[in-house]
Order: C-alpha cells, then structure tokens, then sequence
C-alpha cells in the first residue's frame, strides 16, 4: 500500500478538544504522512533505514532528513535523503551518502565518511544543506592532504562543495575566513548550516587566529555568484562588539536565515552569559546588527527583575518572526541523563567513562545537572518587536530542554564537529507565520512527565497537543500498530506553510520502529471562527479571557 495518502484538515473538535494537553482520547486529529520509516531500504543498497535525524521542510512539503541503517556486517549505510511529499507517489531520493565521492574541489578521490548535524532547506527553494566529513580532499605538491570538512549543497542540479576548508590555498581563497589575515582557513563548521533566497548558505565557522587562538563566528556565502566564486562573508565573530557594549562576543551560534535575513545568538560567555542575546542581520548590509531579545530582557514578560538568564541557540525563523527558548530566576531542580545505549561507539563509550570522572557524573553512565526551572518558549516579531510568551513550564509543563551526548572524542579519528564530545543541552521550536511548534516535557515532575510535541496554530488560540510519548505508533504511522511511541523530535525547519515535519520512535522490549512523518496544520477557517468566538484564549490548560495580556 502506498504510504501516502490524503491529508485532512483539523477540525474544530481538535481545535477545542486540546485545552488541557495531552488528552490521548483525542490523537488522531492530526493526520500524518509516512515519509520514510523501518520498512524502507536506503536508495542504491539492500539495506533497511533504522534511525533519523529530525527532518527540515520547506513551504511546498518538499522534506530532507538524515537516515541510517543497522551496521550489519560493516559500516551503516549513511547520507542525507528528500522527498516530495506534494508529490503523490515520490520517491526516497539521496543527496549524498556515505562511500559517495566527496564533489570538487578534490584531487584525491576522497569520499564522505559522515554526516555529523541535521540538514537544512531554504523556506522558499528546494536547494538543501548539510555538513559533511570526509577522507582529505586535497594534495598539496609536498603531498600535504587537506580538507576533512565542509558545507554541501544542492537544489535541482548535482551537489556542490558551499564551504570547504580550503581557504588557504590560493585558487580556493574564496573559502578563507574573512576579516582576517588573508589565505586564513576555517577548521571546522559547527552545527548546522542554513538556507535563505535560493543560493545564499549561512553558517557558523570555527578558526585559529595568528597567535593560535581559538576564534569563531558566523558568516554567509552565495554559492552560484561570480560564476561560484564568490568569496565568505561576515556577519559576526569573536572580534565584533556585542552591540551597545564595549565587550566582544564570547561565543556565537549556528544561525537561522530566510528572505535575505540572519539571526543568531552571540554572548559574551557561554557558560554563563551576561550580555548578548538574538542578533537580526540584514545579508545586503551584514555587520550591521540589530538586537531582538537580550540577556536580562523580557523582565516585564516574564515578571522577573532580572530578565532572562539564558537564551537558547536554535532558533527558528521565517524573515517575519523568531521562536526561541529562554530561562529566568534563580530556581533550579536537578536533571539525570543517562548515556545513549546507540551510536558511535567510542563516543558511548567515553561517555560511560565521563560518568566516573566528570564534576556532574553520578556513574554507571548517568550524569546529573542543575537546571533552570523557570523556562518558557517565545517568538519575537520583527515589525512589532513586540514578544509573546508561547509556553512556559509550571503547571503544564516541566522543561522544554533535552540532552544529548555529542562531539569529538579525544585521540579519535573520527572527527565529529570538531569540539570536545559532552553533554549538550537543546530546546527544540519550529516557527511559521502565526504557528509556533515545539517540544516539551508535561505536568510540574520532569521525571513522570511525558514528552511531547504542542503547537498553536496562531496567537490567539490554545495550545493543542499534537503527538506525545505513550501514545499508541498508529497515530502517526500504521505500521507501528500496537507499540508505544518512545522518543519524539523536531527541528527548528520542521514547521513551513502548514506542513509540520517530526520524527518518532515506538518500541517494547521485543520490537522497535521509527520513522519520519509530516502532517498539515493548516485549520479550516470557519474552525478558527468558532473557537475565537468562544471569547477564550488558553496557554496551556490555563484558560484566559480573550484580550488578556500575558
């Protein structure tokens, strides 16, 4: 039986039935297209899919995700896959695979080795984008071999090299780092890249400045200008001023664009920020920043002297609006983490070690951190700069934070995004329009809660529950039938223009699943009218009068 099939809008039932979230009685209002899942074989081999990375979507249903098989006899078959889900009928299609020979510049035959981040796809354009490694791509005449990492793309015709870290060699100039010491390389491109307008890619970048001090910064490139030579250019990096302030940037994070825009985070430290926040730069004027959201902002939002303490790094985008996540006050509970039991083996196994070793290791591979306790999920207009308050954690919810052990393993050659493997620690939203998605543990107890993804389909409406863990895998796929959902996943390009993009696991102790799934969003407009004349809006299961300022 074919996996696609029609897509139903919402109606008004699930529109009202979701006041007080996750009310399994009412799954199924959302309904979901399979866009791969166990049972498909990854293109060109006989070997089935096993796990994914949360998938992007652009504004025509078109998704690109990150899939892999089981290792069986060797190494798992790896890459970066689309399909056309406004296409009945569409095919699995791979951009680039594990084995695959990496595209020009490359002198050696070298081929991709990895994938380490989700891949991304422009709003409005099928062109996607994604990290790779590789074997070195280039041989110098002392036989010097270069080039282990870079930004790849591509749209309607073959892949291409965006970024490479070929920059100091002359003919690849257009590479280097700009604002720096000509011929400058990058060492590595952490996180993932983004799409805006076509062909412009938007990326974070990592390098060593003269003295052999670690530098970073964010930074965009048009891959078809000048014939595709058209040289890096910069946004921000650690010799930018935080604007308003004397002080530079700290540290910077993989940026969102759309319509010819960028926003990142940029702080002064890290760990614990004191100036900073979310920076909105313009691609025909870049250095010139303007801020959205500070550390210490939203003091009046959020009732809280102090403002926000913290601001997460993936944000989600659409030239229009921004979601992100914030924290505040001085409230805290502790989180336990446990090492993943799959994946690459040497990072499992020195997170086993770390748990034995580290300041926050308990042992036996479980960690335990101190966590903000007062969190919320917010988007920002840019015409307005006016901020609401989606979500926030209390009585419906615990935490929208989720942790995940990643990074390069010292002494391994198997380079991952070029910093050291830790626990990092995520929030996850998706932004289109007036709807705004995300992830978030439920009730006021992390620990009993279950994980879910929750949307509000425009500012005016309550929260629904989409999907959550414990519900039944039939609501999202049929094949899954009878196993509980496990683990749910979203990411920042998962929401575009009604289509809604996730990924799932199911499983018991005999039998597993997962798969990738997209449904529309997109109500019934005579259902928005009903529900709005109920004179109510909610947040959460919190119902309030409508008018009432958050």
């Amino acid at each position: 039986m074919s996996k696609f099939f029609n897509f139903f809008p919402v109606s008004i039932l699930a529109l009202t039935g979701f006041v007080a979230l996750g009310n399994p009685a009412e799954a199924g209002s959302f309904n979901f297209n399979t866009v791969v899942n166990n049972g498909d074989l990854v293109p060109d081999t006989n070997r089935l899919f096993n796990s994914y990375n949360p998938p992007s979507v652009n504004s025509n249903g078109f998704v690109v995700f990150r899939g892999r098989s089981q290792g069986g006899g060797g190494q798992p078959a790896t890459g970066i896959f689309t399909r056309n889900m406004n296409s009945p009928g569409a095919n699995i299609l791979p951009v680039a695979t594990r084995g695959m020979e990496v595209p020009e510049p490359n002198n050696t035959m070298a081929n991709f080795t990895e994938f380490p981040a989700f891949p991304r796809i422009d709003q409005n354009s099928d062109r996607v984008a994604s990290r790779g490694q590789s074997n070195p791509v280039w041989q110098l005449p002392d036989d010097t071999r270069l080039g282990t990492s870079g930004i790849y793309t591509q749209d309607t015709g073959p892949l291409i090299t965006g970024v490479s870290q070929l920059g100091a060699i002359p003919e690849f100039d257009f590479f280097s780092v700009p604002g720096t010491t000509p011929g400058r390389k990058f060492d590595q491109f952490p996180g993932a890249p983004g799409v805006t307008d076509g062909d412009t890619l938007v990326f974070k970048g990592n390098w060593t400045d003269e003295s052999l001090n670690p530098q970073t910064g964010v930074y965009f490139r048009n891959v078809v200008e000048n014939g595709g030579l058209s040289p890096v250019q910069l946004i921000a990096d650690s010799n930018t001023l935080i604007p308003g302030t004397g002080t530079e940037f700290g540290s910077t994070a993989p940026p969102s664009a759309a319509n010819g825009q960028a926003v990142f985070v940029g702080v002064d430290n890290e760990a614990s920020p004191t100036l900073g926040g979310i920076y909105l730069s313009s691609l025909d004027n870049p250095t010139n920043l303007q801020s959205l959201v500070s550390i210490g902002g939203l003091s009046d939002l959020i009732n809280d002297p102090g403002g926000l303490k913290s601001i997460g790094e993936g944000l989600s985008f659409d030239g229009k609006s921004v979601a992100f996540w914030g924290a505040w006050g001085t409230d805290f509970f502790t989180q336990i983490v446990t090492c993943p039991d799959e994946g690459n083996q040497e990072r499992l196994q020195f997170c086993l070690e770390e748990s034995e070793t580290n300041p926050n290791g308990i042992g036996g591979g479980q960690f335990a951190f101190d966590v903000l306790a007062n969190q919320g999920i917010f988007v920002t207009d840019l015409a307005t700069m006016g901020t609401r308050l989606v979500a926030q954690t209390g009585v419906d919810f615990s935490t929208f934070l989720f942790w995940n052990f990643s990074g390069m393993v010292p002494g391994s050659e198997n380079e991952e995004d070029g910093e050291a493997a830790r626990w990092r620690s995520s929030a996850f939203a998706a932004l289109s329009g007036s709807q705004v998605a995300f992830k978030g543990t439920t009730g006021p107890d992390v620990e009993t809660g279950k994980d879910g993804i929750y949307i509000q389909l425009g500012r005016d409406l309550p929260l629904m529950t989409v999907v959550e863990t414990g519900m039944d895998g039939s609501v999202l796929d049929p094949e899954a039938s009878g196993l509980p959902i496990t683990s749910l996943a979203i990411e920042r390009d998962g929401l575009r223009n009604g289509w809604l993009a996730i990924a799932a696991s199911m499983g018991n102790e005999e039998e597993s699943w997962a798969g990738i799934y997209v449904t529309r969003t997109t109500p019934e407009p005579s259902s928005i009218v009903a529900l709005l004349g109920l004179g109510m809006v909610g947040l959460g299961s919190t119902i309030l009068k409508k008018n009432t300022k958050i």
